[in-house]
């Protein structure tokens, strides 16, 4: 498996993009290729995982702000799942991340919430 790439899996109810060990300028602009292509390929929802994460720069930031605003374009609803600690985290919680797109701590919880909002 390419460790510069994420892991993509897709499901009836959405799709989820699980970011490699690390994100930075060797491989943020194929993440946010694989994000744009899940998004217009019509999946109902996004999950950026980030839970496997251990690095993450700007290009990470640059991989969800992007895939938010074209989720948005689409009407999709998309969450980003973070780490509770570490680098990721912090570095998501100085540039305001949470301000701009749904965080949840773990994947079935942003599942659940996905699930919840498309039953109102």
């Amino acid at each position: 498996m390419d460790l510069g790439v994420a892991r993509v899996e897709i499901t009836e109810t959405c799709g989820t993009l699980s970011f490699p060990e690390e994100v930075d300028l060797s491989n943020g602009d194929a993440i946010l290729e694989q994000a744009i292509r899940l998004l217009d390929s019509g999946t109902p929802a996004l999950i950026l995982d980030l839970t496997g994460c251990a690095f993450c720069d700007s290009n990470g930031l640059n991989v969800i702000t992007r895939s938010q605003m074209r989720a948005t374009e689409l009407g999709v609803p998309m969450w980003v799942v973070l780490p509770s600690r570490g680098i990721v985290r912090q570095v998501s919680d100085v540039a305001g991340l949470q301000r701009r797109v749904a965080i949840a701590p773990d994947v079935a919880t942003a599942r659940e919430a996905l699930a919840a909002a498309a039953h109102r």
